[in-house]
């Protein structure tokens, strides 16, 4: 454990037993596992061997993400969703297995000549705009079968993303009323697909929207719930920890770090962490978050730097140099989970998920 500065340790079991509990709750929906953004920061080559017998589908953001799966030789089928510029196309339409999200006819009629092109159809989800003003067709069956009329594509899916899950507000259930309606003209015209996914994690745990035959788990199948959802019986995979590089005594008065942004009150330890914000320790935590040393809370005090960060460690015990620091995870009688972290430091839980140790260690 911590062999480097800074590392992230991620429990492939435990995300085996997340897709397969989220697919109960589901009600046994196929699994789209989202691992875009290298799997919220988990791995996204190791996540997907993990779930290779899981998922029915893999769904990224880029071109770069998909054809990094199918380097790996991971021939689980891949959805790109959203938009993704025409050289990200021109990359993506040479992948073996590969889907795209489509949201305007501009990109059906690209595809489908690029189809024509290599002599072979080409997958497609045509995505529906029912409120979240992102991606998508507008809400128009004439559109969108007009999209679904080129010979080069292969229309196997259909979806929306829900904007505002949990809000109390009656918006799920607009959108979901939305799609429904597209769906089921669709289908009166003669339209068949093989995915019909709305629902997202928070869909999923609080069981709003939960329509179609496929849903997208992405932070919940991380063991984070977003927005306060229930946990619903989900184990944390990833675990984040440093190392104390040096142990400093601090009289009353005394700062420590730039700015001197922190004064003592009474003498004190502060432990210097082998972490900072290019590690991905949000400068916002600076006063307000906590870890974990010896299994005791211990909070953040100035301001984080870009490689390290300090703790108040008066009250840890005996706390020495290469002494290790729990930034996300437990520690003896204590643990803090990656939705507090995100909360006491004033960001959400998928930003600090795809931000903590993911780049060095």
């Amino acid at each position: 454990m911590v062999a480097f500065r800074t590392e992230r340790i991620v429990d492939d079991k435990a995300l085996v037993r997340n897709a397969r509990r989220l697919r109960e709750l589901a009600d046994g929906k196929a699994l789209i596992a989202v691992i875009k953004a290298n799997a919220y920061g988990n791995g996204a080559v190791r996540t997907a061997k993990a779930l290779a017998d899981e998922a029915q589908m893999f769904a990224v953001a880029t071109a770069r993400e998909a054809q990094a799966l199918r380097k790996a030789k991971i021939s689980v089928p891949v959805l790109i969703l959203g938009t993704i510029t025409q050289f990200e196309r021109q990359l993506a339409v040479g992948l073996d297995d590969v889907a795209f999200g489509i949201s305007s006819l501009s990109e059906a009629a690209w595809l489908d000549s690029e189809a024509h092109k290599r002599g072979r159809r080409i997958k497609v989800h045509i995505a529906v705009d029912t409120g979240m003003r992102r991606f998508g067709f507008p809400p128009d069956p004439r559109l969108i079968r007009l999209s679904a009329s080129f010979s080069g594509l292969d229309t196997e899916g259909l979806y929306t993303h829900y904007g505002r899950v949990g809000s109390g507000n009656g918006f799920t259930e607009r959108q979901e009323e939305i799609f429904l309606a597209v769906e089921n003209e669709l289908r009166g015209a003669g339209m068949r697909f093989r995915y019909v996914h709305a629902s997202g994690s928070a869909s999923v745990l609080r069981r709003e929207g939960l329509c179609g035959n496929a849903f997208r788990a992405g932070l919940a199948l991380y063991g984070v719930c977003p927005d306060g959802c229930p946990r619903s019986g989900l184990s944390a995979v990833a675990a984040v920890y440093a190392r104390v590089l040096a142990v400093k005594t601090l009289e009353r008065g005394e700062g420590i770090g730039y700015g001197s942004s922190f004064s003592a009150e009474n003498r004190m330890r502060v432990a210097v962490v082998s972490a900072g914000y290019a590690d991905g320790i949000p400068y916002s935590a600076s006063g307000r978050g906590f870890v974990l040393v010896g299994g005791t809370k211990c909070r953040i005090v100035g301001s984080v730097c870009m490689d390290v960060f300090f703790c108040d460690v008066t009250d840890a015990g005996s706390v020495g140099e290469g002494d290790i620091v729990t930034v996300i995870g437990g520690d003896a009688d204590g643990a803090i989970s990656m939705e507090e972290a995100a909360r006491l430091s004033g960001t959400s839980a998928y930003e600090l998920s795809v931000r903590l140790a993911a780049k060095r260690r």
